[in-house]
């Protein structure tokens, strides 16, 4: 029998000030800081990634730098709760921020990652204190 490991990815991308607009003079308005609300920017989209006898093939057999090649790319590497210890249960997740070069808090994709089906907490701890190092 074949374990089902699965790496759970959600993306957002969030606006933390108001809307800019140009007025009918040429003028800028908005761009307010909104006190720690967020205005939606795209919905968010969730992949899932599922490790198969390719997978196994291409990491030796090895689920966790599977799962760290895999989410380490999206920036998410902040667990969910401090400190990470020798087991992490199927709840727990990794986030991450990234704000664009362009325009600044004004455009946040925010990534979060968790790691469902068949992980065990062990793994899970082996997985996030992977990324920690990374």
């Amino acid at each position: 029998m074949t374990m089902a490991y699965t790496i759970e990815i959600t993306r957002r991308v969030v606006g933390y000030r108001t809307p800019q607009e140009v007025t009918p003079e040429g003028e800028t308005c908005g761009g307010q800081w909104m006190d720690g609300d967020a205005r939606t920017i795209e919905r968010p989209s969730t992949s899932r990634a599922v490790y198969d006898e390719f997978d196994a093939q291409t990491w030796d057999d090895d689920v966790i730098a599977w799962a760290v090649d895999a989410i380490g790319p999206t920036g998410a590497v902040e667990p969910s709760s401090c400190p990470v210890g020798t087991s992490v249960p199927e709840h727990a997740w990794l986030s991450g921020r990234y704000d664009d070069p362009y325009e600044g808090d004004n455009r946040v994709t925010e990534t979060s990652v968790r790691l469902t089906d068949d992980w065990s907490p062990q793994e899970r701890a082996d997985v996030f204190h992977a990324l920690d190092r990374s």
